[in-house]
């Protein structure tokens, strides 16, 4: 009995000069374990933050370069076409994008210029302690597009056209620039249509007088103007508003301005550019617009005056409005199409238009 006790005893004490390292392993191999885990939580929170705050800069960078296609001019840049290379940073919380614009071609014959502008973000956030700030760079060809307008006719009016009295309407839609095609003198609705008092000469042009359709409201389709825009001042926007604006000196020869009136108005004297007036236009004495004239209502027109460049009338009729026949009213008239004057009216309506197919990611900076 003796020898099974100490047979006993030996085997209990070499189980427990066992289970020691076992316990030590075992602790090992799980601190192990709990370190890589939380070295591979640390490394999926590091490349999930990175490819987030990577994402973040592609944003910035993208959103930069639309703002500047859209809103040049708001940066402070109005050369028209642009520069051959202009710059700018845009600041946004926690980001910031550098975009620069450079002219990769010239076409003067075309009136096309041909640009890349490219766009370098930077994120001024960074994502995790100790990493750089994440920076992306995008780029787009785009190239400069003149204004353009669809010009029927010297005189273009929705609501149609009276004339009173003996007196001409001018050259009417024979260019006065010399460089474009002959456009209709007047162009109106079948009904209630042109119609004229007296034996003054007749509207010029090639036709003198274009029916573009039977009724207003069916003319209204073929006016491509964005009249809804324009008058509510999302599709273009004003150099002046009047109110609270006030009518300029005109003094500066090369100076076009687009002029949006609100309501009424009667010319306050010669000028040039775009003038949009949403209500009715009166015009009265010897005075000349040169440009493009848009008017919601109808014009009226007392005395010797004109408009060197193209009219349209009526616009409201785009709008669901229904106009009396516009009044031409007395005297000699001077409403003649003059291509070179429309383009100079127009060059404010230009800009930077982005080529389908022609955006690059990363574009490579230096």
């Amino acid at each position: 009995m003796t020898a099974g006790r100490g047979v006993t005893m030996r085997t209990l004490g070499s189980e427990r000069g066992l289970a020691l390292p076992m316990v030590i392993l075992i602790i090992a191999v799980l601190t192990v374990l709990v370190a890589a885990g939380f070295s591979a939580a640390s490394s999926e929170r590091r490349v999930n933050a990175n490819e987030e705050a990577t994402l973040d800069a592609f944003t910035t960078a993208e959103t930069a370069l639309e703002l500047f296609l859209a809103r040049r001019d708001s940066f402070g840049f109005t050369a028209s076409p642009p520069a051959v290379t202009e710059s700018t940073r845009i600041v946004f919380t926690g980001a910031y994008a550098d975009v620069v614009l450079r002219q990769m071609r010239v076409d003067t014959v075309a009136q096309r210029w041909g640009y890349v502008v490219r766009s370098h973000a930077v994120n001024t956030v960074k994502a995790l302690r100790g990493t750089p700030g994440a920076e992306r760079t995008v780029a787009e060809y785009a190239v400069w597009q003149p204004g353009t307008m669809s010009i029927l006719s010297s005189w273009t009016s929705l609501s149609g056209l009276h004339k009173n009295g003996a007196s001409s309407m001018g050259t009417g839609g024979f260019d006065g620039c010399g460089k474009m095609p002959a456009v209709a003198g007047v162009a109106v609705p079948t009904n209630p249509g042109y119609t004229q008092n007296g034996s003054g000469t007749a509207p010029q042009g090639n036709p003198p007088v274009l029916n573009v359709a039977p009724t207003p409201a069916q003319m209204a389709d073929q006016v491509k103007i964005d009249w809804a825009g324009i008058s509510s001042g999302t599709a273009v926007t004003p150099d002046i508003t009047i109110p609270p604006g006030s009518w300029p000196a005109f003094s500066d020869p090369n100076y076009w301005p687009v002029i949006k009136v609100n309501g009424n108005f009667a010319l306050a004297g010669d000028g040039q550019g775009t003038l949009i007036v949403t209500g009715s236009l009166t015009i009265s004495g010897n005075i000349t617009w040169r440009g493009v004239l848009l008017v919601g209502d109808n014009l009226t027109s007392n005395g010797n005056n004109g408009v060197d460049g193209a009219t349209v009338t009526g616009l409201n009729v785009k709008l669901g409005q229904t106009l009396p026949q516009g009044d031409v009213g007395n005297g000699t008239k001077r409403y003649n199409y003059n291509s070179c004057n429309v383009a100079n009216a127009m060059s404010k309506m230009a800009q930077l238009v982005g080529y389908t197919n022609a955006w690059v990611d990363n574009w490579p900076t230096y």
